[in-house]
C-alpha cells in the first residue's frame, strides 16, 4: 500500500502542478479572446469541436488505456499499433475533411465548412499521438507530462491571442488546438519514437482486443452523455445560445476537469500494477472517492453564489447572459466530481451482458433529453441532464455490481 501511495502523490503532483497552472493560463487566454470574439463564433467552434472529438474516438479505439494496462506487449507490438493509428488517422482526417459540406449544411454556417476542414488536422495529429502519448503514462513520466502540457498550452494560448488581436476572429480559436495537437506529436514522439509500417497491425490488435473494446464502448456512450445537449442546442437554438452555454460549461468543467483529471491519468498506470490485489485497489479507490467528496460539495455552493463574479471577471458583460444556466450547471459539479473515471485495469472476459445495462441506461437518458428539449428549451434540458440525471448513473455502478454478482453466482448453480 505505501509503493501505491508514494507513486500516487508524485503522480498527483507533477498533474497537478500543470492542471492548476493551466487553469490560470487558459482563464486568461479564454478571458482575453472572449473580449475579443463574439459568442456566436465560439458556438460554431464548439459544434465542430465536438463532431471532431467523435471522430478521434474511432482512432483511439482504447488503444491509448490498453497499452497502459498490457504487460506484455513487445516493441514490434509498439510499432504496429503506432502504425495502425497513423492509417485509420489518415483515412478518419479524410472522412472528416469530405464531412465538413453536410457539416456546414445541417447547421446552416457557410463558415463551419472551413473550420471543420481546417481541424482535420489536428485529428491526425491526435490520432498518431495515441501510442506514444501512451507509453509515457505507462512509463510513469508525470514531471514530462507536466511541463509538456504546460509548455504547449501556453505556446498556443499566445499565438491564439495574437492572431485574434491581428483580426483573426473566429480562426483565432482553432490555432490553439491545432497547434497543440502538433507539439504534443512532436514532443512526445521524441521521448518515444515508433516505426511506421506498412501494415495495419492486427496480431497487436488482438492482444489487445478485450480490453480496448471495453474502453472504447465506454468512450461511445461517454461522448453522447456529455455532447448531444450541445448539438441539440447549436441545430434548434442557433450558435449564439450555444456560445452562452458552451462558455458556461467550459467553466463548469474547469473544476471537474482539474480535480478528478489529476488523479485519473495517475492512477490508471500505477493501479493497473496492482491489478490481481483487488481489497488493496478498492480500500485506495474509496479514499479518494472521499477525499473528492469533501472538495466537490462546498465548490459546488461557492459556484452558485458567485456565478455573476466569476462570469464577469473571466468573459466580461458581454457574456452575462451565461450567469444563469451556470448556477445552473454548478450544482451538479458535487455531484460529477464522485463519478471519477476509473478505467478498468483488469481483462474483461464477459463484459456483454454488463454492457447490455449499460447502453440500455444511456439510450433512455438521450430521449429524455430530446424530449425535454422540444418541449421546454435549454434551461429545463440543462436542469434535467446536469442534475437530476447525475443521480441514476452514480448509482449504476452499484447496480452492475450487483447484478453481475447475481449473474455469476446463477451461472455457476
Amino acid at each position: 500500500m505505501g509503493s501505491i501511495k508514494k507513486e500516487l502523490l508524485s503522480g498527483v503532483f507533477y498533474t497537478a502542478i500543470a492542471k492548476y497552472s493551466g487553469i490560470l493560463i487558459s482563464l486568461i487566454i479564454t478571458g482575453v479572446l472572449a473580449r475579443l470574439i463574439s459568442p456566436d463564433k465560439f458556438g460554431i467552434v464548439a459544434v465542430v469541436t465536438v463532431i471532431t472529438f467523435f471522430f478521434s474516438i474511432f482512432s483511439d479505439l482504447g488503444i491509448g488505456a490498453a497499452i497502459i494496462q498490457n504487460k506484455e506487449l513487445q516493441q514490434k507490438d509498439l510499432n504496429q499499433l503506432f502504425s495502425f493509428t497513423v492509417w485509420s488517422g489518415c483515412i478518419l482526417t479524410l472522412l472528416f475533411f469530405l464531412c465538413s459540406w453536410p457539416i456546414s449544411f445541417f447547421y446552416k454556417e457557410p463558415g463551419m465548412k472551413t473550420i471543420t476542414q481546417l481541424l482535420a488536422i489536428n485529428l491526425f495529429f491526435a490520432s498518431a499521438n495515441i501510442v506514444p502519448n501512451a507509453l509515457l503514462y505507462k512509463a510513469k513520466a508525470f514531471k514530462f507530462l507536466a511541463w509538456r502540457s504546460l509548455g504547449v498550452q501556453v505556446s498556443g494560448g499566445i499565438i491564439a491571442i495574437l492572431a485574434a488581436l491581428g483580426g483573426a476572429g473566429l480562426y483565432a480559436l482553432i490555432i490553439n488546438p491545432i497547434l497543440s495537437s502538433i507539439l504534443l506529436f512532436i514532443i512526445s514522439y521524441r521521448k518515444y519514437p515508433q516505426t511506421l509500417e506498412m501494415t495495419w497491425g492486427i496480431p497487436s490488435i488482438r492482444k489487445i482486443f478485450k480490453f480496448s473494446a471495453y474502453q472504447f464502448m465506454f468512450n461511445i456512450i461517454n461522448y453522447f452523455s456529455r455532447n448531444l445537449d450541445k448539438l441539440l442546442i447549436g441545430k434548434y437554438m442557433g450558435m449564439s445560445p450555444l456560445g452562452y452555454y458552451e462558455k458556461s460549461y467550459r467553466l463548469m468543467m474547469l473544476p471537474l476537469q482539474n480535480i478528478t483529471h489529476v488523479i485519473t491519468p495517475v492512477i490508471h498506470p500505477i493501479f493497473s500494477d496492482y491489478q490481481h490485489d483487488l481489497n488493496q485497489l478498492a480500500s485506495a479507490y474509496e479514499k479518494i472517492i472521499r477525499l473528492l467528496a469533501f472538495i466537490g460539495l462546498p465548490l459546488s455552493v461557492f459556484l452558485w453564489f458567485s456565478a455573476r463574479e466569476i462570469t464577469l471577471i473571466v468573459f466580461g458583460k458581454q457574456w452575462m447572459p451565461s450567469v444563469s444556466i451556470f448556477q445552473i450547471l454548478s450544482i451538479s459539479v458535487g455531484i460529477q466530481i464522485l463519478r471519477l473515471h476509473f478505467p478498468s485495469i483488469q481483462r474483461h472476459k464477459e463484459p456483454i451482458f454488463m454492457w447490455v445495462i449499460l447502453i440500455n441506461h444511456q439510450r433512455g437518458r438521450y430521449m429524455r433529453r430530446i424530449i425535454y428539449f422540444q418541449n421546454t428549451g435549454c434551461h429545463s434540458l440543462v436542469y434535467h441532464d446536469h442534475i437530476f440525471n447525475q443521480f441514476p448513473s452514480m448509482l449504476l455502478p452499484n447496480v452492475l455490481h450487483h447484478l453481475s454478482s447475481f449473474h455469476h453466482s446463477f451461472r455457476e448453480t
